[in-house]
């Protein structure tokens, strides 16, 4: 069954672009990747909210970026190498660094305290998808709000192509011929491409392989996030430059290349920018 784009591509065609935030607003005592920080982000008048998944070694499914133990809960190992109860008793330090009373959630959890009217952006949960999809299916109610991604690799496409139920997703596209290796999976319910460009000269977004997706119903994502000062995700149009030297420097040139959604750290400063627009 393949998942009715309709919600989405209401919201897609009613705004000059999309808003898509970072792991959800976070800041203070409000962590990311909680159902905390999608309340602020809706707040923050983000349209989509991008958020990740893990899994403990009992195989219970939390909403936690794997890699970020350390700076988040003071702990060395992995998330995947702790069991649920290990998780469970782990708690969050803020952006001071202070530890609080808050822990990491469980996917059900984080499901149950959300609106179920908000575009959730599912990263980094293919690893899992034998299992996490027929968990996913258990929430039916927001079924047509998830938007699953991944990177172009066979393993991933091929679970998701011949999953009972099509959900609505983009794949993370970083060259022109894995354009080609998603004709091989005609069930993939594609509603767009997150697009990396890691040089300066913007070769993919620009590429021909691109034109007959251009016809307004496909999200052509960029990053704005600056995860740090290595990596260039589009091209170093990113939120530092649009913030420290001028919108106009970063999110005017992206707009440009014809990109329709925009991931960031900064939603609130985004928005104002945006609905000042022509």
């Amino acid at each position: 069954m393949k998942v009715n784009p309709s919600k989405f591509l209401k919201k897609l065609h009613q705004n000059k672009f999309l808003i898509i935030v970072h792991r959800g607003s976070h800041g203070g005592n409000i962590i990311e990747n909680t159902s905390d920080a999608v309340k602020v982000s809706q707040l923050q008048h983000a349209d989509i909210v991008e958020m990740d998944i893990s899994m403990s070694t009992d195989n219970d499914f939390f909403v936690f970026h794997d890699g970020e133990e350390k700076r988040l809960l003071d702990e060395n190992r992995n998330i995947q190498e702790l069991s649920t109860a290990e998780i469970n008793s782990k708690h969050f330090r803020n952006a001071l660094g202070d530890t609080i009373s808050k822990s990491v959630e469980t996917f059900d959890y984080f499901y149950n305290h959300i609106n179920h009217d908000v575009f959730l952006n599912i990263d980094r949960s293919w690893d899992y998808w034998d299992t996490f999809l027929p968990e996913l299916d258990n929430y039916e109610v927001m079924r047509e709000y998830f938007i699953l991604k991944s990177p172009v690799k066979r393993e991933y496409l091929e679970k998701l192509n011949n999953h009972s139920v099509q959900y609505l997703y983009f794949p993370i596209v970083t060259n022109v011929e894995e354009l080609e290796v998603l004709a091989d999976y005609p069930n993939l319910n594609i509603v767009g491409f997150e697009i990396i460009e890691k040089g300066l000269r913007f070769e993919l977004v620009n590429a021909p392989a691109f034109d007959k997706y251009r016809n307004g119903d496909y999200m052509f994502l960029s990053n704005s996030i600056r995860l740090n000062d290595k990596n260039v995700l589009f091209g170093g149009l990113d939120d530092n430059l649009a913030l420290l030297s001028g919108m106009d420097q970063s999110w005017t040139k992206t707009l440009d290349f014809g990109i329709n959604a925009i991931q960031t750290d900064w939603p609130d400063v985004l928005n104002e920018y945006r609905s000042h627009l022509i």
